[in-house]
C-alpha cells in the first residue's frame, strides 16, 4: 500500500463571513496544487457525522486491482467467483494468471465470466495471464433510480412466470427466466457501486446517500433485492420443468400467493425509498397471508396428485422465499428510518 496515501495534514482555520453573510473558508495554496484544483474549480462538500469533508466535484474513484491465481481454484466455479468478487469490490482492473503450464481451460473460464459482468472487457491477454478491465464510471448511474427499476423489473419476472404457469406458454415463461439472469448482471453492478460509494464520500453524495450508516443499510436492501430476483427466477425455472397449465384450483391458489407477494414487495421497496413505517408495518403484517396460503396449498388433495410434483414444490417456494426477502426488505426500511 502506498503509505502516502496514509498521511494526513491538519490545519487550523478561522472561518470568515463575507458581506452578504455568507461563510468561507480559505485552503492552502499547497493543497489545492496536490488536488489540482484551482480558481473556478467545482468542489464537493459533505456534512457527515458533524464533519464536513470537501473534494474535487470531478474526483473520480482511484484505479484498484487485484490478481488472481487460477492454479489456486479447484474449478470453473471458483474462478468465476473471484472475478465476480473482484468486480464488486471495486477494482478496475483484474489479473487473472497461470504459471503452471497446463491447459488453457482457465481462460475460456474467465471469458465466459467476462460476459456475466456489466461493463468488463479483456483488454491484454498473454500465454499466462489475462487482464481485464471495467469500463463502467460509477458518477454515470443514478443508483436509486436503478434500485427502482431493479425492484421493478423483478416484480415483473415472477408474475410473468406465475402467469405462464396458469395458461401454459412456455415461450413467456423462457422470456421472465432470462430476464431473471440477466438481472443478475444488474445485481453485480449495484453491488460494485454501493462498494465504490463506501470509500467516496463525494460518490455517496451523489448517490443521495448522507451517511455511512445509510450506505450500510442500502447495501444489505441491495442484498435482499438481489435475493428476491434470484428467486422470481427461479420460479420462471421451475414452471418451464411442468410446461401444461395449472390445474385450476391449485392454479388460483398460486395466483393469490403471488399477487399477494407482488404487492408486499412493491410496498417493501416504497417503504424503503420513502422510509414510511406504515408500509413497511404492513409488508410485515402481511407474511401472515403468504404463510396460510401457503399451508392451504399444501392441505389439498389436488397438489399431492399433481404431475411434476417436487417442480409444483419448489414454485410454491420459491414465492414464499420473495415474500420473505420483502419481509426483510421492509426490516432494512424501518432501519434506514433510524440511521
Amino acid at each position: 500500500m502506498d503509505s502516502s496515501r496514509e498521511q494526513s495534514v491538519k490545519e487550523i482555520r478561522k472561518l470568515q463571513v463575507t458581506t452578504g453573510g455568507t461563510y468561507i473558508i480559505t485552503i492552502p495554496k499547497e493543497w489545492a496544487e496536490n488536488l489540482g484544483v484551482g480558481r473556478g474549480s467545482p468542489l464537493s462538500m459533505v456534512l457527515e457525522n458533524n464533519e464536513i469533508t470537501i473534494v474535487p466535484g470531478d474526483q473520480r474513484t482511484s484505479m484498484e486491482s487485484r490478481t488472481i491465481d487460477a492454479d489456486s481454484l479447484k474449478n470453473r466455479k471458483f474462478l468465476e467467483l473471484s472475478i465476480v468478487a473482484s468486480y464488486i469490490q471495486g477494482h478496475d482492473i483484474t489479473q487473472v494468471s497461470s504459471s503452471s503450464g497446463r491447459k488453457h481451460d482457465w481462460k475460456k473460464w474467465a471469458r465466459e465470466a467476462v460476459s456475466e459482468i456489466m461493463g468488463v472487457e479483456i483488454f491484454e491477454e498473454y500465454s499466462d495471464r489475462i487482464l481485464l478491465q471495467n469500463l463502467v464510471d460509477p458518477h454515470k448511474f443514478d443508483l436509486m433510480g436503478m434500485l427502482e427499476k431493479f425492484s421493478g423489473n423483478s416484480a415483473l419476472v415472477l408474475t410473468d412466470a406465475v402467469s405462464s404457469l396458469l395458461n401454459g406458454n412456455r415461450e413467456v415463461a423462457e422470456d421472465a427466466f432470462q430476464r431473471g439472469k440477466d438481472l443478475t448482471r444488474n445485481y453485480r453492478l449495484l453491488m460494485r457501486l454501493v462498494m465504490l460509494a463506501s470509500r467516496d464520500k463525494g460518490l455517496r453524495m451523489e448517490y443521495g446517500i448522507g451517511s455511512v450508516s445509510s450506505l450500510i443499510v442500502t447495501a444489505i436492501a441491495v442484498r435482499e433485492m438481489g435475493r428476491i430476483a434470484y428467486y422470481s427466477m427461479r420460479t420462471a425455472e421451475h414452471v418451464l420443468e411442468i410446461g401444461r397449465p395449472a390445474e385450476d384450483a391449485i392454479g388460483k391458489l398460486v395466483a393469490r400467493m403471488e399477487k399477494v407477494t407482488r404487492e408486499m414487495q412493491r410496498k417493501a421497496f416504497f417503504s424503503l425509498i420513502t422510509r414510511n413505517m406504515n408500509a413497511a408495518s404492513q409488508v410485515i403484517d402481511t407474511m401472515t397471508v403468504v404463510r396460510e396460503i401457503y399451508e392451504e396449498i399444501h392441505g389439498s388433495e389436488n397438489f399431492l396428485q399433481l404431475e411434476n410434483q417436487l417442480s409444483w414444490e419448489l414454485i410454491v417456494r420459491d414465492i414464499r422465499a420473495v415474500a420473505g426477502y420483502a419481509v426483510a426488505l421492509a426490516d432494512d426500511a424501518i432501519l434506514g428510518m433510524f440511521s
